[in-house]
């Protein structure tokens, strides 16, 4: 059992970090993609993955650089 709460944890934490480190706009332009895609507009829906994807290189750059 405490394995399994060690797990959770740590993937609480991972979570935690990336929502903390992607920001307000990576979030959303997730959020709004998925929302585009589902109701049929796929141009705008790449605009906002574009965001979200954006909003990711950035967070992943930033941890190589470290």
């Amino acid at each position: 059992m405490k394995k399994v709460l060690d797990f959770i944890k740590k993937i609480y934490t991972i979570v935690k970090t990336w929502i903390v480190a992607n920001g307000i706009e990576g979030i959303l332009g997730l959020i709004a993609g998925l929302l585009l895609w589902a109701y049929g507009y796929k141009i705008y829906a790449g605009f906002a993955f574009g965001v979200f994807a954006t909003r990711n290189w950035d967070f992943i750059k930033g941890l190589f650089k470290k």
